[in-house]
């Protein structure tokens, strides 16, 4: 241990509790629909460090039987996604499948405790294996030794690690917007029909509808293939660079390729319809298809993100690859396609380079992140600008505007 670390509990570093959600059923509609941020799992395990955004809303009687806590709360999740972690940057409410915990300043910092969390993520999730559903319950959290420098030296560390972080969401909200302008420029031309030279080419008639002359309506099936993807599970990875795609994105890396880059992923089982981008070689799973197709695939990625995938079939899951050939594609002309190409490719490279610099600062704050954790790289006379990581005391329980 080194020298000034001691070990801890979590609730001997600061307040430890369960979040609250106390009406049955938890989806009474009745809960919902106002102007509170309502955190579920899925929401913390999607943010980055800090959690600015959420997927649903209490109203006055949600908020009344749950509890709001403030900025500066480490999110916990037990349940369904285990050891997940994330700092509220907004006011929210969690339901008892999250934990929160808040700093004492005086003893720890709420970032670095993300961080340590994150390094000990996956012996927390073995604990948590049970006989019916995984959960890390708070007792089983309240176990585990904490073994953590003096609070300025923790903030220190915080500091240097949440330093990447804030460059990976600066990049995010980059390449959310850069998507965005792509996806605003797709709609523009072949929804609403107002590409360039659109006021001089006439409408005619179509099975969709009034469409540009020269346009056609086509099957699915007649201008792309769906290929199946390989199975390749998780022990037979061999560690390289090459991105493995699951119906959820990147699932992990491979040292081989199965089809090179670029290239469009369509999720088959789990996140059925799903489309992903890549531009690398990169090898996609048993649960997806990859498209094989001659058209620019700029425009068959934005085209299949319109598409309706989700089968009517409940005896059968997953998607139907007969069901989605069938679907109507609209194909505009050559001239058109290759505007578009012209148009969204420097978009497309931009979000690229942003992507490959948001996989270097995870890269290089994954190395950094054990060797700072344990106390092997010694942070305590650097001279480091702290920001506030510390939290504040709970805004209120319920609508009582009390304690929590």
């Amino acid at each position: 241990m080194p020298t000034g670390w001691k070990v801890h509990r979590l609730d001997e570093l600061g307040f430890v509790g369960r979040g609250r959600s106390r009406h049955r059923p938890r989806n009474d509609p009745s809960l919902y629909g106002g102007s509170h941020p309502f955190v579920q799992t899925a929401d913390i395990k999607s943010a980055n460090l800090k959690l600015r955004e959420f997927t649903q809303t209490y109203n006055k009687t949600g908020l009344a039987q749950s509890k709001m806590w403030a900025p500066g709360t480490l999110c916990i999740t037990i349940a369904a996604n285990i050891a997940e972690t994330a700092v509220l940057a907004i006011s929210a409410c969690f339901p008892d499948s999250i934990i929160g915990f808040i700093a004492d300043p005086e003893k720890s910092d709420a970032i670095f405790i993300k961080y340590y969390i994150d390094l000990i993520k996956l012996r927390m999730q073995q604990v948590s294996h049970g006989t019916t559903q995984d959960n890390l319950s708070l007792d089983k959290l309240l176990r585990f030794d904490f073994v953590v420098p003096k609070a300025p030296v923790q903030q220190k560390i915080a500091t240097i690690l949440s330093a990447y972080d804030d460059l990976i969401e600066n990049n995010l909200r980059r390449i959310k917007i850069l998507e965005e302008m792509a996806q605003t420029i797709y709609r523009e031309w072949f929804v609403k029909f107002r590409f360039p030279g659109y006021q001089k080419v006439k409408m005619v008639e179509s099975s969709l509808g009034k469409i540009p002359e020269g346009w056609e309506v086509k099957r699915l099936g007649e201008v792309i293939e769906l290929a199946y993807g390989k199975g390749l599970k998780e022990q037979n990875r061999i560690p390289g660079d090459v991105p493995v795609y699951g119906s959820s994105g990147v699932v992990g890396y491979h040292n081989q390729s199965l089809v090179e880059g670029p290239g469009i992923i369509v999720g088959r089982k789990g996140n059925v319809g799903s489309v992903h981008w890549t531009d690398i070689p990169f090898f996609p799973i048993d649960t997806v298809f990859y498209v094989i197709t001659k058209l620019p695939l700029y425009y068959v990625c934005f085209n299949l993100r319109t598409q309706n995938f989700i089968s009517g079939d409940a005896a059968v899951p997953g998607l139907n690859r007969n069901q989605a050939y069938s679907l109507p594609f609209i194909l505009p002309t050559p001239d058109v396609l290759r505007f578009l190409s012209h148009t969204i490719e420097p978009i497309f490279n931009l979000l690229n380079v942003l992507k490959r610099k948001n996989n270097v600062l995870r890269q290089t704050r994954d190395l950094l992140l054990p060797k700072l954790i344990s106390g092997e790289l010694d942070v305590s006379e650097f001279d480091i600008k702290i920001e506030n990581n510390t939290t504040s005391p709970l805004v209120g329980e319920g609508g009582d505007g009390g304690n929590g």
